[in-house]
Formats: structure tokens, C-alpha cells, sequence
């Protein structure tokens, strides 16, 4: 994959832009979520750099995100070895790079003739990248904050994982859906690189 020098430093400011903003929601809405979780818009540079350049640019500045997350400190409660790796796949790696799956409709938006076509598809891109994240904390839920759940609670670890995950990711995916929208309807050329660095899928 061969990266132009510009595209290259657009995905690491993207990828920093977005663990600071992951950084500040996180403050924002401390206490809110005790298990961990946030709302806010640190998705949204990961959608416009995947929406811009494509899936693998989104992929290298989510990995970015996750490797500054990694950095910043992370919370493990596995007691095996393998246990936390996979753990720390799910809440850490994988997350945040899985957004740009978004780019799935990548080509499709970049090929749109018209804006409503071009917004249909920036809700649906933002709607499985969101969603993809969403599934990624809710098996981490279920898997290793079972513990988490109440007494009694109706459905057990499953459901509280989704209502508990949910609760914060349906808002992140609306909100910053919307942003992505309306960055899309006014700033057209945010979404077209003029130096051709856009990466073949």
C-alpha cells in the first residue's frame, strides 16, 4: 500500500485528533458510565478520514487512536494472559478501527451524483462503523463485566451489556452521524482530496 507523504500525515493528526477528543468526552461525562464509556465525537475524524480516503486510511488512524490509548493507560479485569489479550482486543484495538468499516461505502459515496445519495450513504457508513464498535464493547461486557451486572437483573449479563453499551453508543453513533451529515451538505471538499492520495480499496 503505497501512501502519499500527505495522506500519511493526515491520518496521524486524524488518528491524534481523535484520541484527544476520546480523551475530552471521557472527561466530560465522568461518572456517567462507571464501567467505562463515553459520548461524544471522537468517531467523527475516523468517518471523515474513512470517507475521504478511504477504509484503510480510517483503519491506520483508528489503530493510532488505540495505540495513544494503549499508551494513556488501560483498565483490565481477565485473570489470564490470554484472556486480557482478548479483552484488550475488543475495549481497545479493535473498537475504534472497526468504525471505518464505515468505508464499505466508500467508493459508492465518492461516486454519488447527487447529495442525498451522498448523505444516504454517510448515515449507513456511520451506522455499521458504530454498530461494529458497539458489538466490539458489548461481547467485552458480557465476557468479562458479567460481574458488573445487578442481582436479579431481567436477562442477565447479556442484556445489561447491551442496555449498558447501548445507552452510550446509540447517542455517539446519532450524534456524530449527523455532524458527519451536515459537515457533508456544506463542506464538500472535506470529503475530496485535491492531491489524488486517495488509497485504492
Amino acid at each position: 500500500m503505497k501512501l502519499k507523504t500527505k495522506t500519511i500525515v493526515e491520518i496521524a493528526i486524524i488518528g491524534a485528533l481523535a484520541f484527544a477528543l476520546d480523551i475530552f468526552q471521557g472527561g466530560i461525562t465522568r461518572g456517567l458510565f462507571p464501567n467505562g464509556g463515553s459520548i461524544g465525537i471522537a468517531m467523527l475524524p475516523i468517518l471523515i478520514i474513512t470517507f475521504r480516503r478511504g477504509t484503510k486510511a480510517g483503519l491506520l488512524s483508528g489503530l493510532i487512536l488505540s495505540f495513544l490509548q494503549l499508551l494513556g493507560g488501560l483498565y483490565l479485569s481477565a485473570n489470564t494472559w490470554y484472556m486480557m489479550l482478548f479483552q484488550l482486543c475488543l475495549d481497545y484495538i479493535l473498537a475504534y478501527p472497526l468504525v471505518a468499516f464505515a468505508g464499505v461505502f466508500y467508493k459508492s459515496f465518492q461516486q454519488a451524483n447527487t447529495q442525498k445519495q451522498k448523505i444516504t450513504f454517510l448515515i449507513i457508513g456511520t451506522l455499521l462503523g458504530g454498530l461494529l464498535k458497539l458489538l466490539c464493547h458489548f461481547l467485552a461486557g458480557v465476557i468479562f463485566w458479567s460481574s458488573s451486572c445487578p442481582e436479579g437483573y431481567l436477562g442477565g449479563p447479556i442484556v445489561f451489556s447491551l442496555v449498558y453499551n447501548g445507552s452510550y453508543m446509540l447517542p455517539n453513533i446519532i450524534l456524530n452521524g449527523l455532524i458527519l451529515c451536515i459537515l457533508g451538505a456544506k463542506f464538500h471538499k472535506l470529503f475530496t482530496p485535491e492531491d489524488g492520495g486517495i488509497i485504492n480499496e
